[in-house]
C-alpha cells in the first residue's frame, strides 16, 4: 500500500503542510488535475466523508501526488496566517447583510470589510480547486469554483428525522433543540452564500451528485464518488 500523507492533528502543522503541499503541486505538471466540492444540508456528514475520502484518494494514487482537505478549520487558519483575526471571520458569516452599513456606523470600523474577507477565502478556495487533487468542504465551494470544469460538485441531504439524530448525538441536545439548531444554522448558511454569490446553494442544476445521507454509509458514499471520479472527463 502507497504510504501516504497525512494532515498532523496540530491546525499549525496543518498550514506548515498545506503550504509544501501547494508549492509542490504548483511546480507539478499543469495539466488540469480533478477537484471535488462537498455540499451539505446542515446536519449531514460532509466532514467524515472528507476524511474517508481523503484517506481513500491517497491510497488510490498512483503517480504519488497527494490528495489535500480544505475544510473550515484549515481555511480559517489560512485567512489568519494572511492577517485576517477569528472574530472577523466568524463576524462575515454572523452579520446580516442587511444591517452592515448600520452596524459599522455603531462599532466603527474594527471589522475587516466582510466583502475583502470573503474576496481572500474565494483566492484560495478557487487556487485550491485549480492546482487539483483536493477536496473542499463547504464554504460555498460549489458556488465559487461552478466555472471550473475539473471540479466535482457533491451535495448531501437526508430528511430532517435523520439530521435531528445527527445534531442532537453530536452537541447533546434534546430533540426540540436540535430541530432550532438546525433551522437557524441552515438559515444563515444559506443566507452567507446567496448575498456574496448571488447562488442559491439549494439548487440541484449545481451538482454533479446529490447523496441521501439517510441512505448510505461514510463508506458506501466514498465509493460512489471515487467512481463518479473515474469516470469525470475534465473537458
Amino acid at each position: 500500500m502507497k504510504s501516504h500523507y497525512v494532515f498532523p492533528a496540530s491546525i499549525e502543522k496543518r498550514l506548515q503542510a498545506w503550504n509544501e503541499w501547494a508549492h509542490g503541486q504548483a511546480k507539478a505538471d499543469k495539466s488540469p488535475k480533478p477537484c471535488i466540492t462537498i455540499s451539505r444540508e446542515f446536519g449531514c456528514q460532509a466532514y467524515p466523508l472528507a476524511e474517508s475520502l481523503y484517506e481513500r484518494l491517497n491510497e488510490l494514487s498512483e503517480s504519488g501526488e497527494d490528495w489535500a482537505l480544505l475544510d473550515r478549520l484549515l481555511l480559517d487558519k489560512i485567512a489568519q496566517e494572511s492577517g485576517y483575526s477569528k472574530s472577523e471571520l466568524k463576524y462575515i458569516t454572523l452579520v446580516n447583510p442587511t444591517f452592515q452599513s448600520m452596524i459599522s456606523n455603531v462599532m466603527g470600523t474594527e471589522h475587516a470589510d466582510p466583502f475583502e474577507v470573503f474576496t481572500y477565502i474565494k483566492k484560495t478556495v478557487r487556487y485550491f480547486a485549480r492546482i487539483g487533487n483536493s477536496i473542499i468542504v463547504g464554504r460555498g465551494g460549489v458556488c465559487l469554483t461552478q466555472n471550473m470544469p475539473n471540479v466535482l460538485h457533491v451535495r448531501l441531504v437526508a430528511p430532517l428525522s435523520f439530521k435531528v439524530k445527527i445534531i442532537m448525538n453530536h452537541l447533546d441536545l434534546s430533540e426540540g433543540k436540535a430541530r432550532e439548531y438546525i433551522e437557524a444554522c441552515q438559515d444563515e448558511r444559506d443566507n452567507f452564500i446567496l448575498h456574496f454569490t448571488r447562488m442559491d446553494i439549494s439548487d440541484p442544476s449545481l451538482f454533479h451528485m446529490l447523496i441521501n445521507n439517510e441512505k448510505s454509509s461514510i463508506e458506501e458514499m466514498t465509493d460512489m464518488i471515487i467512481s463518479r471520479l473515474d469516470t469525470f472527463t475534465l473537458n
